[in-house]
C-alpha cells in the first residue's frame, strides 16, 4: 500500500467504521465480501487499527448482538451479512431493531452487476441467483435510511452518512449495501470530516410549562411508560417527579427499567384501575399506552403525549387522542419539566392523600404477588412467578436481563444499576439469546441472563449462540421456560373466544410443539454446563450452580419444565 489512490473501497471502508467508533462487526460471510477479507487480512499486517470482525453463524443472531450491545454500551455496533439471502436472514431482528428505537449500522454486500472485466465480476452461478431489482427495497420500511454504493462515490462519506442518521433521535437501524466491484476497486477518495448525531429534540418550553400546569392541577394524575428508562436520565428524572408529587406510574410493555421496583410510585403493569379513574394522564415514550378493547381513558381525563416522535410515524395505523402532543427526547424533556413543576403550586393535602392511595394500591398488588408465590413455590412443573422469585435471590446486583416470554414482569425485582430487555412491540421471537451475548461483549463485567420461551429458544439460534459464547469467551445464563407450546398464541385465542370450542378443544389447534426435546441436553452437547428441573424446591439451588459455572467461563443453559400456559 504505497499511496492513498491504490487502497481499496474495502479498505477505506474497514478504515471509516474505525474512525466512527465502531468497535465491532457482527458477521456473516459471503462470496460478496471477499474484497473485505483481503482488505482486512491487508490491514492488520500492516498494523493498521481496524474494528473486531467476529464471526456469527446466523443472520438473525448477530443482529440481536448488535442490539444487546448498544442496550448495555449505547455506542452503535455494525452487522454485514450476505447479499438479498442474508438480509433477509436479518430482517426478523431488523423489525426488533426499528420498533425498539435501537441504531444497528446494518450492511450487506450486493451481487455483483457484471459478468466479466473486474476483480469482483461474476464467477459462481449464485451471482446471478442471487441479483435483485432492488435489494434495499427488502428492508425500507425498517430502516431510517438505505443505501447502495455507486461508482464513483466516497464510500467513508456514506459509512458516515449511515451512522450520523442512525444515531440520531429517534435512532434507528439503517442499511448500506455495498457491490463487490465497487469494493475491489482502487478508492482514490479523500476521508471526510467526522460528522456528529444530531442533537436531540427539545419540547417547546411552552408546551413543558402547560404540561406542568395541569399536572399541578390534577386531582388523579398517571405517567405511562414502556422504553424511558432505556436512557438512564430519562428514569432518574421520572423517580423525581413521581415521588416528589406522588404521581404513580404504570407500566405498558415495558422493555426497560423505567422506575425501580420498590419504587412508592411504581405500580409496575397492574395499573388499569388507576388509569380508569385518572383525570390526567401523561404517556412518556410508549408506542402503545394501553389497547383499547381492554381499557379506555375517562372521556374528560386530559392525556399529554411526550416522545422523540409522539406520533409514532413508523406505526401505519395507531389512534390514541392526546390534548397535546410534545415532541422531544425524554431524558432532555423530564428534567425541564422538574424544574417547571418546582414552579408550579401543589395542594400539599391532595399530594399527601394521593400518596396514602397509592401506597394502599401498591400494598394490595404486593400481597397478590406473595399469594401467588406462595403457592407456586409448592406447584410442579415449575409456576414461572417461582422461577422469578428464586432469580431475583440468586443474582447478584446490576445484572442484565433479557426477557422473553419467560418470567413476569412483576414478579421482577429491578433496581438502580440493573438492565432490562423485554419483548418488543415488533414480536420478532429469537432475539434474547443474541440480545444476551451482545449485553455480555459491551461489559463483560457483568452477569447477564437470558430468559426465554421455548419457543423463543428455538427461534433464537441455540447452536450458533454458545459457538459464539463459547468463541468470544462470552458465558451467559440461560434460562428456558419449557412449556411445550406457544403460550402467547393460546393466551390470544383464549382471550378472543373464552368459551369457543378452542378453549374447550382437549388439544388447542396450532399451539402445542409435540414431543419436547432435551433442551439441557443439546446445549451440554455444545460444550455449555446444562441441566433440567420440574421440582420448585429444586429451582433455586439449580440457579446458583448455573450461575456459578457461568462465573467459571462456561455458558449455563437451565431447562425449567414450566405448566403448560403459565407464564
Amino acid at each position: 500500500m504505497d499511496t492513498q489512490r491504490q487502497i481499496s473501497a474495502a479498505w477505506n471502508f474497514i478504515r471509516a467504521l474505525h474512525r466512527r467508533g465502531i468497535e465491532h462487526v457482527f458477521c456473516n460471510a459471503g462470496t460478496d465480501h471477499v474484497p473485505i477479507i483481503e482488505a482486512l487480512a491487508e490491514m492488520r499486517t500492516s498494523g493498521e487499527p481496524v474494528p473486531e470482525f467476529h464471526v456469527v453463524a446466523h443472520e438473525n443472531l448477530a443482529i440481536a448482538m448488535a442490539q444487546g450491545y448498544y442496550g448495555v454500551s449505547g455506542k452503535p455496533a455494525a452487522v454485514l451479512v450476505h447479499v438479498t439471502v442474508g438480509t433477509a436472514n436479518a430482517i426478523c431482528g431488523l423489525m426488533n431493531a426499528w420498533r425498539s428505537y435501537m441504531p444497528v449500522i446494518l450492511m450487506a454486500g450486493h451481487t455483483p452487476a457484471t459478468q466479466e472485466g473486474f476483480i469482483g465480476s461474476r464467477n459462481v452461478p449464485i451471482h446471478w441467483g442471487q441479483d435483485s431489482f432492488d435489494q434495499g427495497g427488502l428492508v425500507r420500511e425498517f430502516t431510517k435510511w438505505d443505501y447502495e454504493l455507486r461508482a464513483g462515490q466516497n464510500v467513508d462519506a456514506l459509512v458516515d452518512r449511515a451512522i450520523a442518521i442512525a444515531m440520531s433521535e429517534p435512532r434507528g437501524p439503517v442499511y448500506l449495501a455495498l457491490p463487490r466491484e465497487l469494493l475491489a476497486t482502487a478508492d482514490p477518495n479523500e476521508p471526510c470530516a467526522v460528522s456528529p448525531a444530531a442533537a436531540p429534540p427539545m419540547p417547546d418550553p411552552a408546551a413543558i410549562e402547560r404540561l406542568a400546569s395541569a399536572l399541578a392541577r390534577a386531582a388523579r394524575p398517571a405517567v405511562v411508560t414502556s422504553t424511558l428508562g432505556s436512557d438512564v436520565r430519562g428514569r432518574r428524572a421520572l423517580e423525581t417527579i413521581a415521588e416528589r408529587y406522588a404521581i404513580p406510574v404504570v407500566q405498558s410493555w415495558p422493555s426497560s427499567v423505567n422506575i425501580a421496583s420498590g419504587h412508592p410510585m411504581n405500580l409496575r403493569t397492574q395499573g388499569a384501575k388507576w388509569l380508569a379513574d385518572a383525570d390526567m394522564i401523561v404517556t412518556v415514550d410508549s408506542a402503545v399506552p394501553w389497547v383499547p378493547v381492554q381499557f379506555k381513558p375517562r372521556p374528560d381525563a386530559r392525556v399529554f403525549s411526550l416522545a422523540s416522535d409522539p406520533n409514532y410515524t413508523m406505526y401505519p395505523y395507531r389512534e390514541f387522542a392526546a390534548t397535546e402532543i410534545i415532541c422531544g427526547a425524554s431524558f432532555a424533556a423530564l428534567p425541564l419539566l422538574a424544574e417547571a413543576l418546582a414552579e408550579e403550586r401543589f395542594d400539599a393535602e391532595a399530594v399527601a392523600a394521593r400518596r396514602e392511595v397509592v401506597a394502599a394500591a401498591q400494598a394490595r398488588a404486593a400481597e397478590q404477588r406473595a399469594a401467588r408465590i406462595a403457592t407456586a413455590r409448592r406447584k410442579s412443573p415449575v409456576d414461572a412467578a417461582w422461577a422469578a422469585e428464586c432469580l431475583n435471590a440468586v443474582r447478584p446486583p446490576g445484572s442484565v436481563i433479557v426477557n422473553e416470554l419467560c418470567l413476569p414482569f412483576d414478579h421482577l425485582e429491578l433496581q438502580d444499576g440493573d438492565v432490562f430487555f423485554g419483548e418488543t412491540t415488533a414480536g420478532g421471537l429469537g432475539a434474547g439469546l443474541g440480545m444476551s451475548l451482545g449485553a455480555k461483549l459491551a461489559d463483560p463485567s457483568r452477569t447477564v441472563i437470558a430468559a426465554v420461551g421455548d419457543g423463543s429458544y428455538m427461534f433464537g439460534n441455540p447452536t450458533p449462540a454458545l459457538l459464539v459464547s463459547r468463541a468470544l469467551d462470552i458465558p451467559t445464563v440461560t434460562l428456558i421456560a419449557n412449556n411445550n407450546l406457544w403460550y402467547a398464541v393460546r393466551q390470544s385465542t383464549l382471550a378472543s373466544y373464552p368459551e369457543g370450542a378452542a378453549a374447550a378443544a382437549e388439544a388447542m389447534p396450532l399451539t402445542s410443539f409435540g414431543p419436547s426435546p432435551s433442551y439441557a441436553g443439546m446445549a451440554e452437547a455444545a460444550g455449555a454446563w446444562a441441566a433440567k428441573v420440574s421440582d420448585p424446591a429444586e429451582l433455586e439451588a439449580q440457579m446458583r450452580a448455573a450461575f456459578e459455572a457461568t462465573a467459571a467461563g462456561r455458558p449455563a443453559v437451565l431447562e425449567i419444565v414450566t405448566e403448560p400456559g403459565t407464564r
